[in-house]
């Protein structure tokens, strides 16, 4: 074999290489595009998704915010029938003359819509915090005192009533407590 026929086949050999290099090349360029567009169809997909979780997250606040409006309005109008009572009691109390007894009606007026305020109170959740033993996540000790008519620790005196909201403190009672 000449050199010269040793050259023409490493040639052909060549060209034959750079065939299939340029074939797998191309193949290889095509298996490339179409995993980006998989990649940019599967971007765009997540990025739906996450604009659609932002509205959906909108939406609920929004409805959230009209629940909570919603539970303020009920709430106020159930305390305008109070209100009301109490108009009423003080014009009742001012037509009378007789001082002592527009005292006595004026009282009265007020024991009533006390009984109604609570009885709203108690239709949304609100309940006055109990008051049979000493419990420091319900009370707060402003004072101690002594006294024999009472148990180490007792409550003597309510200063302040406390409340609860569906048994979350709103606010703890202000109590003397006896301490021997």
């Amino acid at each position: 074999m000449g050199k010269h026929h040793k050259k023409k086949h490493e040639n052909e050999y060549k060209e034959e290489k750079n065939l299939k290099n340029e074939n797998n090349s191309s193949s290889e360029n095509e298996e490339l595009i179409k995993e980006n567009e998989e990649l940019k169809q599967k971007l765009d997909e997540a990025l739906r998704a996450y604009a659609k979780c932002e509205n959906d997250k909108k939406i609920l606040k929004k409805e959230a915010d009209a629940l909570v409006d919603y539970a303020y309005e009920k709430f106020a109008k159930d305390l305008l029938p109070v209100v009301d009572s109490l108009e009423l009691a003080i014009a009742h109390a001012k037509e009378i003359e007789n001082k002592e007894e527009a005292f006595d009606k004026l009282v009265e007026g007020v024991e009533l819509t006390l009984k109604k305020m609570l009885d709203t109170f108690k239709n949304h959740g609100i309940e006055q915090v109990e008051h049979e033993e000493f419990n420091p996540e319900y009370h707060q000790a402003i004072q101690h005192v002594q006294s024999n008519e009472h148990k180490e620790g007792e409550i003597v005196d309510i200063y302040q009533k406390g409340y609860k909201l569906k048994n979350k403190l709103l606010r703890p009672s202000m109590v003397t407590i006896n301490k021997k």
